[in-house]
């Protein structure tokens, strides 16, 4: 007869198919992959010969816009370090503009900050052969 055994620990509190990284370099390197990754989605998207995006959002309207405010504040992002970047480019949007200089300032400082100095021991941004 088959028991139905609790998971233990802290996986018991996430949900199926979640992962749980240790070590803060892990925890670091993920958050600055989102960010770059946030950023590549709109970088077709800039200047004046920049494609539009199709974006349909919570409520299935659609947007089809080339500008990066309308595509951040339509996009329903869960990752924390996306949604601080969210933040920022609103914060940007509504003092001044310029949602697109925010985006590239922290890909650079992501890029920066993970050189082969910084993580070596990962191939993605470690010494080339």
């Amino acid at each position: 007869m088959a028991m139905n055994i609790p998971k233990s620990g802290f996986n018991r509190f996430m949900k199926e198919g979640a992962q749980h990284f240790k070590g803060t370099e892990e925890a670091v390197l993920r958050n600055i992959e989102a960010c770059v990754e946030l950023a590549s989605q709109l970088k077709s998207a800039y200047g004046p010969n920049g494609m539009n995006k199709m974006v349909i959002n919570h409520i299935e309207k659609l947007f089809v816009t080339n500008d990066a405010a309308t595509i951040l504040k339509e996009l329903d992002i869960q990752h924390p370090a996306a949604k601080i970047i969210i933040m920022a480019s609103q914060m940007q949007e509504k003092q001044v503009n310029g949602v697109e200089r925010v985006l590239r300032n922290v890909v650079s400082l992501s890029e920066a900050n993970t050189s082969r100095y910084h993580y070596p021991h990962y191939p993605k941004y470690g010494k080339s052969a």
